[in-house]
C-alpha cells in the first residue's frame, strides 16, 4: 500500500538547489601552418597557435626563420599570459595595449630599449631582451628559482659574460628554467636577432614552466605520490599482493579499469589500471602522502603553491579541453602528472579528495566525456553511491543502503532530462520525484533528490553536490537508502539524478 507523502517533503524540494555548473565542450581550431613541416620547431609552433598565441601571416605562412620584433614578442608573451589589452585605439600603434599591459605586469621597463616609442619597438628583439621578457613573465605568476639552480646555470653556456649587466640575471634564469637552451657550441648569443621560431619555442616553453602545457615526452617522477602505497607506474601485481582483491573493478572514462578499495567505506581509494601498469589514484580518505607535501586537509592557495597555477585548459592535437579552475575544482600539471583536486567550500575550502593521472593516458583522452556504454553508466553511479557513504561517515552519519527500485527511478528521470531537453525535479508533465517515486511503486516516509548535469565524471559531480547547500542537506540527510541513476545523452552529455528514500 502507497504511503501518504510527508508535509516536511515540500521543505525538502526547497533545498534542492539546481547545480548549473557544466563541462565545456571541445573546441577544435584550424591546421597548422603551411610552411612549417619539417622545421625545428615545427612541435612548439603547432602546439602553441591553437591556444592563440601566436599567429602567421595572411598567406598562411608563419616565416619561422624570420625576425621577431620586440613589439611582437611582447605581444606573444602578454597572450601567452593569458592576459587581455584593451581595444587599440584608432591610428594607435598596434602593440600599445600590448605594451601598457607588459608595463603592469613588469614584463619590461619604461626605459626599456632607450624608450618604448614604435620606432624602438619595431626593431628586432635580441635574445638577451627576449631571455628578461619570458624570465619576467615567469616570476610574474608567483614562480620563483632556487640559488643553487641559477649557480649551476651560470656555469653552463660559454659566453654568459657578454650579456649586458641589466639583463644578465634574467638570461641565468632563462637557462636554468630550460627556456634558453644555448647554440650547439655551447653559446648563448645574447645579442643575436631572435628569429620566429625561437620565439615560439620560448614561449612554448614559457608554458611547460606556468603549468598551461604538458612537458613534452617527460617522464613520470617515481614514486611523487603515493595512496596506501601504490604510486603511478606500479604493477598491477603489486597492487593486488598489497591491497588485496578489489571490491569492484569499474570502467573509467578514459577507457582503463578502476580497482575500487575501501573497508566499509573507510579508506576509500581507486586504482586506475591500464595494460597492467597504475596509471591514475583516487582517494576520498586521508591516504594520499607525497614528497612534495601535498595532503588531504589543505586548502586550494597552499595546494596552489605546491604544483604551481591551475590548469583552464589542456592541448591535445588541434584541441583545448577546458579545465575546472574555482573554489571547488582544481587541475595542475606538474611532473607529467595530472593532479585534480577536489575542495570542500563549507569546510574552510579543504581539498577533500584528489585524483591522480599518468600524463601520456590524460593527453591520449581525446574527449571531454567517456564512450556511452553501460559499463560506465554502472561505474559512476555505483561510485556516487560509495562516495556518499565516504562523505556521510566523515561528518559521523551511518552509511547509506542501495536500493535497486529507487535507482530505476532515477535512471528513468535522468534519460527524461536529456530526452525532452529540461533540466529540473519537476518534468514537463508536471511530476515531481515524489510522484515518479510512488508512480513505480517506491513506497517513502521520507524521500529527497539531487540532479546534476554536464559533469565528466562521478568524482565532479560529487564535488558539486557537496559544494551546493541545499544538495549537501540531502547527501547529510537522516535517510536510509539511496538509488543513483545515471544517462548519457542529451544537451549536456551526462545526467546524473539521487533519489533518498525512507521506507
Amino acid at each position: 500500500m502507497k504511503r501518504t507523502v510527508k508535509k516536511g517533503l515540500a521543505i525538502f524540494m526547497t533545498l534542492m538547489i539546481l547545480i548549473t555548473s557544466i563541462g565545456v565542450k571541445n573546441t577544435t581550431f584550424a591546421a597548422a601552418f603551411g610552411d612549417v613541416n619539417g622545421h625545428w620547431a615545427e612541435t612548439y609552433i603547432d602546439t602553441i597557435k591553437p591556444l592563440g598565441v601566436i599567429s602567421g601571416y595572411p598567406d598562411g605562412t608563419f616565416r619561422p626563420d624570420r625576425t621577431i620584433t620586440r613589439a611582437e614578442f611582447i605581444s606573444i608573451t602578454v597572450n601567452s599570459l593569458g592576459s587581455v589589452p584593451r581595444n587599440p585605439i584608432s591610428g594607435e600603434f598596434w602593440a600599445m595595449p600590448h605594451v601598457e599591459l607588459a608595463l603592469q605586469l613588469n614584463l619590461i621597463k619604461s626605459n626599456e630599449y632607450g624608450g618604448l616609442t614604435q620606432t624602438r619597438l619595431n626593431m628586432p628583439i635580441s635574445r638577451e631582451e627576449m631571455a628578461s621578457i619570458v624570465v619576467n613573465a615567469f616570476y610574474s605568476t608567483g614562480a620563483t628559482l632556487n640559488a643553487d639552480e641559477l649557480a649551476a646555470a651560470s656555469r653552463t653556456l660559454s659566453d654568459l659574460s657578454r650579456v649586458s649587466s641589466v639583463y644578465y640575471d634574467q638570461a641565468v634564469a632563462a637557462v636554468a628554467l630550460n627556456i634558453i637552451t644555448g647554440y650547439d657550441d655551447n653559446t648563448f648569443r645574447p645579442t643575436n636577432n631572435a628569429s620566429r621560431a625561437q620565439a615560439a619555442a620560448v614561449s612554448h616553453k614559457l608554458l611547460v614552466e606556468i603549468g598551461v602545457l604538458p612537458q613534452v615526452n617527460a617522464p613520470v617522477t617515481a614514486s611523487l605520490y603515493t595512496v596506501s602505497g601504490i604510486s603511478i607506474g606500479d604493477a598491477y601485481d603489486k597492487v593486488v599482493a598489497s591491497l588485496g582483491t578489489p571490491i569492484r573493478r569499474d570502467l573509467s572514462e578514459y577507457g582503463f579499469e578502476w580497482l575500487i578499495y575501501h573497508n566499509n567505506y573507510r579508506n576509500y581509494i581507486q586504482v586506475g589500471i591500464q595494460n597492467n601498469k597504475v596509471v591514475a589514484l583516487y582517494t576520498a580518505s586521508d591516504l594520499l602522502v607525497s614528497k612534495n607535501g601535498l595532503k588531504i586537509g589543505q586548502i586550494k592557495s597552499q595546494v596552489t603553491s605546491l604544483l604551481g597555477k591551475p590548469l583552464t585548459g589542456i592541448i591535445k592535437g588541434s584541441s583545448q579541453y577546458m579545465q575546472y579552475d574555482n573554489d571547488e575544482i582544481a587541475t595542475y600539471f606538474k611532473d607529467n602528472l595530472y593532479v585534480t583536486a577536489y575542495f570542500d567550500t563549507a569546510d574552510s575550502g579543504k581539498m577533500f579528495s584528489v585524483k591522480i593521472i599518468d600524463g601520456a593516458v590524460e593527453a591520449a583522452f581525446r574527449s571531454q566525456y567517456g564512450t556511452p556504454s553501460t559499463a560506465l553508466r554502472n561505474a559512476f553511479e555505483k561510485q556516487l553511491f560509495d562516495l556518499t557513504n565516504v562523505y556521510r561517515l566523515a561528518f559521523g552519519k551511518p552509511i547509506l543502503k542501495w536500493s535497486e527500485p529507487t535507482a530505476v527511478v532515477a535512471r528513468k528521470h535522468s534519460q527524461d532530462m536529456a530526452v525532452r531537453s529540461f533540466f529540473d525535479h519537476t518534468n514537463p508533465s508536471g511530476y515531481s520525484p515524489f510522484d515518479r517515486l510512488l508512480a513505480d511503486g517506491v513506497n517513502f516516509s521520507l524521500a529527497a533528490e539531487n540532479i546534476a548535469a554536464g559533469y565528466t565524471n562521478a568524482f565532479s559531480v560529487h564535488s558539486g553536490w557537496i559544494n551546493s547547500p541545499g544538495h549537501r542537506v540531502n547527501l547529510l540527510r537522516d535517510i536510509e537508502f539511496l538509488g543513483v541513476g545515471v544517462y548519457f545523452g542529451g544537451d549536456y552529455y551526462n545526467y546524473y539524478t539521487q533519489n533518498f528514500i525512507t521506507p
